[in-house]
Parts: structure tokens; sequence; C-alpha cells
């Protein structure tokens, strides 16, 4: 079983919200939330594939991404490792590009989403503490 590495981008905004876009459904965990970001492409570091990525889902600008912990994962039909930044600071104001919802919600409200089980780990550990 192949490994998909991914890049994925926590933004936080001046009121310590969280930016999350929902999967479109046809794809693997179609209708969950999740913090966007996508894969990192042969030739490309994780940072790279982040900063593409964020431009190409919420057409903004990352500023400064700070690696803050990676996750590897088994779900049935594939594996991931999973590369987490935090993201403080961008230009541009994020849009679902590709049609997908966002929200931004405040750590508090991230249990009361369906995220895939490769997030839930970050997001008890690393945002839900204060």
């Amino acid at each position: 079983m192949k490994t998909e590495h991914i890049a994925v981008g926590v933004l936080i905004n001046q009121n310590n919200q969280f930016l999350i876009a929902q999967r479109p459904a046809g794809k693997h965990l179609g209708g969950k939330w999740e913090f966007p970001g996508g894969k990192v492409e042969d030739g490309e570091t994780s940072q790279q594939a982040l900063k593409r990525e964020i431009h190409e889902e919420l057409g903004i600008e990352i500023c400064s991404a700070l690696l803050f912990t990676k996750v590897t994962h088994k779900y049935t039909e594939k594996k991931v490792m999973l590369d987490f930044y935090k993201v403080n600071k961008w230009q541009g104001e994020p849009k679902g590009m590709e049609g997908q919802p966002l929200l931004w919600v405040t750590g508090e409200e991230l249990k009361n989403y369906d995220f895939p089980d490769a997030n839930l780990s970050v997001i008890n550990q690393h945002l839900l503490k204060n």
C-alpha cells in the first residue's frame, strides 16, 4: 500500500478561528470537513506543496507557515502521511475556489464537525489546547 504524502494548512485568523473546508462528495472521505491542503507532488517539498495547494483551493498566498506536527494514518483503502502547518499570515481573502464550502470556527466548535480520523488526534492534542 503506497503512502500519500499530504501538506495541510491550519489557517488561524485574528479571532483565533480555524478555517475548515468540506470535502467534495465523490472524493475519498467525501462530505467530511478538513483543513485545506493536498498531495505533495514528486520533486516538491511539503512547504512548496502547501503553498501551491492553498493557492489552488483558496486563492490566497501564504506568507508564513510553521510545521507543527506530522501524522501517519492507515485507512482501509489507503495510507496517508500528513504534515500539519500553522498558517497565521497570508495575503488575500480565502474563497472556495473549487466550489467547496468554507467555515471559520472556534476550537470548541471543531468538535461539531465530522473530520477524517487522521485529523482527530491533531485537533485533540494540538488545537484544543489553549
